[in-house]
């Protein structure tokens, strides 16, 4: 095992007990991580937010798309998630989790009062329409909280790749992350930069506040770690 470059003693909010944190590469994001639990400087991001903005969000129906991994499972008493199969239909059962197409979601309106996408909207073809379903989806006062890579050098979204008559069209050289399902990739269909904030609140109609925690005692530190969230709240919308 290589020295770390980094690690300091701390709490993670995910495994809730006294921990240390070690990195073993200056990639903070994906290597820094619980000694105890191994989740990543992202996971507990999300829990921070949660914890500042629904401090009851324990008790509330959530529902997640494409976790990996689902540690909010073990946390929120209804729970529940989805991934996307091509070959299955929309809200079919399998294996305990719902099959779900984002951009065009099976549940009723006003399902949910939490929505969480983890670096989700990047790998979508229209992430307008997914951000409207989620909204759809969200009960009065209900939040769409979520992650996705903000690039910082990038002044203006743009896309990567096109969906055109069931056939993908690459605009840029193709580039994927991981899948927790499938092959184990997905293909990167949007790059978002500075404008992202404002795109995501036309797409909702919603104001969207952009949270970026950095604090080591509890293990948040590193790059792309921007939690977004969109409440859906007559006083929130945009113009209100």
């Amino acid at each position: 095992m290589s020295t770390p470059c980094l690690e300091n003693a701390g709490f993670c909010n995910i495994c809730m007990s006294p921990t240390r944190f070690v990195a073993h590469t200056y990639w903070l994001r994906e290597s820094y991580v619980c000694e105890r639990c191994r989740t990543i400087p992202r996971h507990r991001a999300i829990v921070e937010v949660l914890n500042l903005v629904k401090p009851g969000w324990r008790d509330l129906k959530m529902h997640e798309s494409s976790p990996s991994p689902r540690f909010l499972a073990k946390f929120s008493r209804d729970y529940s998630a989805s991934f996307f199969r091509e070959d299955l239909p929309l809200g079919a059962d399998v294996d305990g989790d719902r099959n779900e197409d984002i951009e065009n979601l099976t549940f009723a309106d006003e399902s949910f009062d939490i929505f969480i996408t983890q670096d989700v909207l990047e790998h979508v073809f229209h992430p307008d329409k997914a951000v409207r379903e989620i909204v759809r989806v969200l009960r009065p006062e209900g939040i769409h909280v979520f992650t996705t890579p903000k690039h910082k050098y990038l002044l203006k979204s743009f896309p990567r790749a096109s969906l055109i008559d069931g056939r993908i069209q690459h605009l840029h050289e193709p580039n994927y992350h991981g899948n927790p399902i499938g092959d184990g990739r997905s293909l990167v269909t949007w790059d978002y930069g500075a404008d992202f904030d404002d795109l995501a609140q036309r797409w909702s109609g919603y104001n969207t506040s952009n949270f970026v925690i950095r604090d080591r005692s509890r293990g948040i530190d590193g790059e792309y770690l921007d939690v977004f969230v969109t409440k859906k709240a007559e006083a929130n919308k945009t113009g209100s």
